[in-house]
């Protein structure tokens, strides 16, 4: 692994210029709980938004995401914003792979564009551990995959480009906004 670019060293130095606890926070509250399976040669992150299209999910959290997959392309950072110059290195990993753990926001865009952020921890048959940012295409599932969907309720996750940390978010915002 290489050093640090410039983006991550701006970063952290953001970080030492603002000490302390700084945060965000929407309140809402439960709704739906979707339990689904996604089918063997199903993209994990296409599944996962046709899921959140079918039932409608403006804000929601992934509660049990586990399963397996044929390969998989994992990013260890968001990257910034889109330069068609600059592609965000990933790393292909070829299976079956053992899905461990997932976590992720799911909602649903002011166009009504499903919207899915998800992170997980796999394993290779060769037992060592791999994780990251999973992105839409090439996460096929081998042969099955089991997922838990809980709705947030008053809340809609949007995307936004966040200066700060230099890369796009789901962020939490009042339904109807």
């Amino acid at each position: 692994m290489g050093g640090l670019d410039d983006r991550a060293m701006r970063i952290i130095q953001r970080g030492k210029d603002h000490p302390g606890v700084r945060l965000e926070s929407m309140e809402g509250r439960s709704g739906r709980v979707v339990s689904a399976r996604l089918r063997p040669g199903t993209d994990l992150v296409s599944g996962l938004k046709e899921l959140v299209g079918k039932h409608r999910i403006a804000a929601g959290a992934v509660t049990v995401c586990f399963g397996s997959l044929s390969r998989a392309e994992v990013t260890w950072t968001e990257g910034s914003k889109p330069d068609p110059e600059k592609k965000i290195a990933r790393t292909r990993l070829e299976g079956p792979l053992s899905f461990l753990s997932s976590q992720g926001k799911v909602g649903i865009s002011e166009e009504g564009e499903p919207l899915v952020h998800l992170h997980g921890i796999l394993a290779d048959l060769e037992g060592r551990l791999w994780g990251g940012h999973f992105h839409e295409g090439n996460n096929p599932v081998f042969s099955t995959f089991e997922v838990v969907l809980h709705e947030i309720l008053d809340v809609r996750h949007t995307k936004i480009w966040d200066d700060e940390s230099e890369t796009t978010l789901l962020k939490a915002v009042p339904l109807g906004t």
